[in-house]
């Protein structure tokens, strides 16, 4: 007999382990969960963390080996690591953010380049956090206020092609029996009816293309340009986008400015990070002017995009030698009209659904106990 010992050697740990399928799906799913993409809250964190760390005299080397020690996100932490073997070849940490342009646009490079020379990284990069966590903030409600139409519409999809595939077909079954005459309500339910039940998963596969390809098409820089051009034209959503790009415009600014960045290079590399076509043009024409030597409110003041406050409110910035804090006052006052539109149009368009939820509902059902009146009758006489 061999002692357990002894089978444990002969055996190993490895062979004692799970098997190699096993262990292999194990690592890919949680692979994909830890490897997600990193999100602006992530880098705003980054941010906030290594300049904590920096203000307690940690080195940027040893700060962003920690900072890689404790993320859960495994890109995130990759990218944490190579920022790391950059500084340790001797590059600022400018350079090893532009090696990352797909994580770290010119914002993060500018910003952390101007901390380095000013002596002033730490603080810089406190109001870089703070600024990313402003943007993530605002995105974030806006995602939230169109969740539950999206949410409202699914459900209405859902109980609407249940009562038409599996409840609407027995009233039908029903009333051929009987052989009632149908009003013409019911025939066009029934008809609807028929073809969902009939064509239903080629219905399925439609969407699921037609979604595929509206998916590739937001995808294309000048699609979503000329959607969004149009939508900024509609009542009341065009006054939610614009305030929106001008709010994000003022705070970009806003901290490049506080980042003792220059008005130039801030107005160059704030038109660099706007989506919006139309107001990167208004961008182009105020760095122009700027560059005659005119006032930035010169060219705002003319601008179709901007309200007229922001001009007034850059002009006092200018005249006071505070345009960085004023830009930031004006993100703020946009930010909190942009939180109360939302909220406005997300309780203006929950009832609103609920109730055309609630009608389709209705007149499917009323359309399907309309005939069982002549049916009540034809029982009653006899017929």
């Amino acid at each position: 007999m061999h002692s357990s010992v002894e089978i444990a050697r002969v055996i190993g740990p490895k062979n004692l382990s799970k098997p190699k399928d096993q262990l292999t799906l194990f690592s890919f799913l949680s692979d994909k969960i830890h490897s997600r993409r990193i999100t602006e809250k992530e880098k705003s964190e980054f941010c906030l963390q290594l300049s904590v760390m920096l203000q307690a005299k940690v080195s940027i080397h040893k700060s962003l080996q920690s900072l890689a020690r404790q993320s859960t996100n495994k890109r995130m932490k990759e990218c944490i690591t190579a920022l790391g073997k950059e500084i340790q070849k001797g590059n600022s940490l400018s350079k090893a953010l532009a090696l990352q342009p797909k994580i770290f646009d010119n914002l993060f490079n500018i910003t952390a380049e101007v901390g380095q020379e000013t002596g002033r990284l730490a603080e810089v990069l406190t109001h870089l956090a703070g600024h990313l966590e402003k943007i993530s903030s605002l995105r974030r409600k806006v995602t939230q206020a169109l969740t539950y139409p999206v949410l409202v519409i699914s459900v209405a999809v859902c109980v609407v092609s249940f009562l038409l595939v599996f409840i609407v077909p027995m009233f039908g079954e029903m009333f051929k029996n009987f052989q009632l005459e149908l009003p013409i309500s019911t025939q066009i339910i029934l008809n609807l009816s028929n073809i969902l039940s009939s064509y239903g998963l080629y219905f399925i596969g439609l969407l699921l293309l037609f979604l595929y390809l509206f998916k590739n098409t937001l995808q294309n820089k000048k699609t979503r340009q000329v959607i969004e051009k149009y939508s900024m034209k509609l009542p009341y959503i065009g006054d939610v986008l614009i305030k929106n790009h001008v709010a994000r415009f003022c705070r970009t600014l806003g901290t490049m400015l506080q980042a003792q960045v220059s008005l130039l290079d801030a107005l160059e590399i704030t038109q660099k990070i706007i989506s919006n076509e139309d107001l990167r043009e208004e961008i182009r024409r105020i760095i122009k002017q700027v560059k005659l030597g005119k006032a930035v409110a010169d060219p705002v003041v003319e601008s179709v995009i901007f309200p007229p406050m922001v001009a007034q409110m850059i002009a006092v910035g200018e005249e006071t030698s505070e345009l960085d804090a004023m830009l930031l006052k004006v993100a703020d006052y946009y930010e909190r009209e942009l939180d109360h539109k939302v909220e406005t149009l997300a309780s203006i368009i929950e009832p609103v659904l609920i109730l055309i939820l609630g009608l389709i509902v209705a007149a499917i059902l009323v359309s399907m106990y309309l005939p069982m009146f002549d049916l009540v009758n034809m029982v009653g006489t006899g017929k």
